[in-house]
């Protein structure tokens, strides 16, 4: 069994992405300490350096942007070139990216390529939504005591603004809606592969604006997000999600039957 491989030419920026957002979610951490002490102990110095990190948590978030957006650029060129044989980056061999090298009709391969990419995309998502949401939650739980015990002053004012404000709910947000479009993804792919093994070849030409749609729907997510997803989760599901989708392709004929699409 062929496991899906971590490397790729996208790696590189989505580490730097990943490092980014990293140290803005300890900028945040950091802030969400600071904001603690200002309520019971306040001071300018404190304000100053809240200040200095707000700017420097701007920057990283800038940066944790641009090196997404390149490494999906990158990635989406992958996929186009595994699908359709193409070479665009000549030092990569995407078969080892990808496990759909026995699917020789170039748009079923897109076809599998975005399904398997859905699979992995929304199992690991799932997992990491868990820890970021318990953390989500502990805060808003500290704003609520902070709130009975002394009322809605202006402290318990900074620390509710600073929820609402702070990337800690909007990544959860963001991986939450990753999750939700990663399986629409994955269950249109599923209904795709349905139909085809249903139809006649002659109906087989509607496929292909199926598998447009759902390309567009997962990579606009995954552009959308700026979701990197976890090397430890991913590491952890490999094989088993490896195995899965092994058993996906064995039990739908549209990855097994080599029919060109009719134009």
């Amino acid at each position: 069994m062929v496991k899906m491989s971590k490397e790729n030419p996208q790696n590189n920026d989505f580490i730097k992405s990943k490092k980014c957002a990293n140290w803005q979610y300890i900028c945040e951490l950091t802030l969400f300490v600071l904001t603690l002490i200002q309520l019971f102990n306040p001071s300018k110095f404190l304000l100053v350096i809240a200040s200095i990190i707000l700017i420097v948590e701007y920057i990283l978030s800038y940066c944790a942007g641009h090196f997404f957006d390149t490494g999906h650029r990158i990635r989406e060129m992958g996929l186009i070139d595994n699908s359709f044989g193409e070479k665009r980056i000549p030092t990569y061999n995407s078969e080892n990216y990808y496990n759909n090298g026995t699917v020789t009709v170039k748009e079923i391969k897109l076809l599998a390529n975005i399904h398997e990419n859905a699979l992995f995309t929304s199992r690991i998502v799932g997992e990491m939504i868990p820890l970021r949401f318990l953390l989500l939650v502990f805060i808003i739980l500290l704003t609520i005591v902070k709130i009975f015990i002394s009322g809605l002053d202006n402290y318990a004012s900074i620390l509710l603004s600073f929820i609402v404000s702070s990337s800690f709910l909007d990544r959860v947000i963001r991986l939450y809606s990753l999750r939700k479009s990663s399986q629409e993804v994955y269950d249109k792919a599923n209904e795709i592969c349905n139909i085809y093994g249903k139809t006649s070849p002659e109906l087989s030409a509607l496929l292909l604006p199926k598998i447009v749609e759902i390309l567009l729907i997962y990579e606009n997510a995954v552009f959308d997000t700026k979701i990197v997803l976890s090397e430890k989760i991913f590491h952890k599901l490999n094989s088993s999600l490896s195995k899965e989708w092994l058993n996906i392709k064995n039990n739908y004929s549209i990855y097994s039957e080599q029919k060109e699409v009719e134009k």
